[in-house]
């Protein structure tokens, strides 16, 4: 910062003098809250990242530009009309000197033939038209937005660049994010170090001519004396490429670091920030933003639709918020995973590993319990013979849960952020009234007095306790399953027989799983059917044959990777069984749809 800045602003502004006595540390800004039109609300991370996610023409990329343009509009001029952003509402701290001190920290005050003022861009603009939003709170920023707001879309992250012209004097404050990393050999050391992680190879910082430059590689030898410099190194220097020549890829995501490494700005806006590059970039680039916002206490605002890029984010350790926009006609529908529930997923050990962030991006989620049981109802969702249905089937999304207790967890923070979500687990869920009923409302149901009655009547005769298998058992079950067959070889379905005729000693579940419906009798059967179709209602769609390899009976291999892949490969996921199962599967998740548009509430 030159030593002066406040005695030319004083020269070229006596009337506003009084501006000169602010302390910067006292400034701050940030968004407190997104106002749509309909009257909903988006609460922002103040230091830490909200992520906007949602399909094609929900609504992002709209919601960012608008509230770019809201921060940034001056005060008795003409608006753009909005479709989305109603209002924002800002959080301010520091007087109007703070503010101005804050400025001449960060900006440069020039006094020009005519006009004095702090520069902003292309602007010379002097600190009472610069101030004259900082209300308490501000609704909007005018013209200080240019120097608290970075709003990065494919074209702005790319504008910003790694080039600037070199500063008039050398005491002046730096204008550009690459003049904060020619006043600090640690801001560059980090931007460099992030450049070898992820793309091999570190940044030079080329100082020699009109302009500064970032080039890529490095230069192998010493820097000379700045009075001193022999052409070998001015020749070795002009051979490593300029990064404003690199990929798109490379360009994007430095530029997109640049800001938010330098800490210029307040509140960093970026649209679809992992465009441009591949799976491990986008992770690379969520990891890094959500290190340098936990470290500088920025906000980072951003739209996306990469998984990757999120689960970078959520690797930083900041505090990371995920509103879904959903819209079929007119205003976007926000609705928010804060940071406390998104962190509780991604530290589940068995649920991190999994793609649940990946239903954030469709239409429609079905929960399974195992990794082999999603494949096989995709599968079965893939048959030829299926018609497309409403949905399309690129749009719903399988989600293994690691067992029936994962399930209520994946799909309550899923349902929260309004993805519809079907839960699918084996017919043995119903042994738990209080799990089954968590689940229930886990998908946005509601567990009723008649759901309870009725679960009631269908386990009455599974309640009893059944007397444990002794020796006894276990010879009489041989005999039973074997008796007539001793000449014959022993094959895996005698084995089969056998085991379920020891299951029977023991759990009363152990019916239910091995013969599905089948299991339940009389009064309890009638129960049992009118429980599963108040549940479908609800969007719990359970095996009724038992568990889910019940549903290809013809496969020897009763469990595991085996048992699927003899299913698929004997086209199992086709038959008449499996289909009507996928058919209600659907059917409830096309109803959770139609809850959800306006028209139907």
């Amino acid at each position: 910062m030159t030593q002066d800045w406040t005695e030319r602003l004083k020269a070229a502004f006596p009337d506003q003098s009084h501006l000169v006595n602010g302390k910067a540390e006292n400034f701050d800004f940030a968004i407190d809250r997104i106002n749509l039109f309909g009257g909903q609300s988006i609460p922002l991370q103040r230091a830490g990242v909200t992520a906007i996610v949602g399909a094609n023409n929900a609504g992002k990329s709209t919601v960012l530009r608008e509230v770019s343009e809201k921060l940034s509009h001056i005060p008795g001029y003409h608006e753009q009309p909005r479709v989305a952003v109603d209002s924002l509402d800002l959080y301010a701290q520091g007087s109007e000197a703070d503010v101005v001190s804050w400025l001449g920290q960060n900006s440069d005050f020039v006094v020009r033939d005519s006009s004095a003022g702090f520069q902003l861009g292309g602007n010379v603009l002097p600190p009472s038209s610069l101030v004259m939003t900082w209300k308490d709170p501000p609704m909007e920023l005018g013209h200080l937005a240019s120097s608290l707001v970075f709003y990065g879309n494919a074209q702005g992250r790319f504008a910003l660049g790694s080039v600037a012209e070199m500063r008039e004097m050398a005491g002046d404050p730096p204008q550009h994010p690459v003049h904060y990393l020619q006043d600090s050999k640690t801001l560059l050391e980090e931007v460099s170090s992030v450049s070898r992680d992820v793309f091999g190879l570190p940044l030079t910082l080329d100082t020699l001519g009109r302009a500064v430059r970032l080039r890529v590689g490095e230069m192998g030898m010493e820097a000379p004396r700045i009075n001193d410099i022999p052409v070998e190194y001015r020749d070795r220097m002009a051979s490593l490429r300029p990064l404003d020549e690199q990929g798109d890829g490379m360009r994007s995501l430095m530029g997109q670091l640049l800001p938010i490494v330098t800490a210029t700005y307040r509140v960093v806006i970026l649209d679809e920030p992992e465009a441009f590059l591949h799976p491990p970039q986008a992770h690379a680039l969520g990891a890094q933003l959500g290190r340098l916002a936990a470290k500088t206490g920025i906000q980072i605002l951003i739209a996306t639709h990469d998984r990757s890029f999120i689960t970078g984010l959520l690797d930083s350790g900041v505090d990371v918020s995920v509103v879904r926009l959903s819209r079929s006609e007119g205003t976007p529908k926000a609705s928010q995973l804060d940071a406390v529930q998104l962190r509780g997923l991604w530290t589940d050990p068995v649920l991190k590993y999994t793609n649940v962030l990946d239903g954030l991006f469709h239409r429609l989620v079905v929960l399974a319990e195992a990794e082999g049981d999603c494949a096989y109802l995709a599968a079965a969702v893939d048959c030829d013979r299926r018609t497309e249905g409403p949905l399309p089937r690129n749009e719903i999304l399988f989600i293994p849960t690691g067992g029936k207790d994962g399930m209520a967890k994946v799909a309550a923070a899923l349902t929260a952020v309004d993805v519809p979500v079907v839960a699918a687990p084996d017919l043995d869920m119903l042994s738990d009234q209080r799990k089954l009923q968590t689940l229930v409302e886990s998908v946005g149901g509601n567990w009723t007095d008649e759901m309870t009655k009725q679960w009631r009547l269908a386990t009455v005769d599974l309640k009893a306790r059944r007397e444990p298998a002794k020796v006894g058992h276990v010879l009489d079950a041989i005999i039973a399953a074997l008796n007539g067959k001793r000449d014959a070889q022993f094959s895996p379905k005698d084995k089969e027989a056998v085991l379920a005729q020891l299951r029977t000693q023991g759990s009363p579940w152990t019916p239910v799983k091995d013969h599905g419906m089948s299991a339940f009798k009389g009064s309890a059967r009638k129960a049992v059917s009118a429980l599963l179709e108040l549940l479908e209602d609800a969007g719990i769609v359970l095996v009724r044959e038992g568990e889910l390899e019940r549903l290809a009976p013809e496969i020897e291999a009763r469990k595991g990777p085996g048992w699927l892949q003899a299913s698929l490969a004997d086209g199992q996921q086709c038959n008449q069984t499996t289909q009507a199962h996928i058919d209600r599967i659907l059917s409830a998740g096309a109803a959770k749809l139609d809850r959800q548009r306006p028209e139907s509430k």
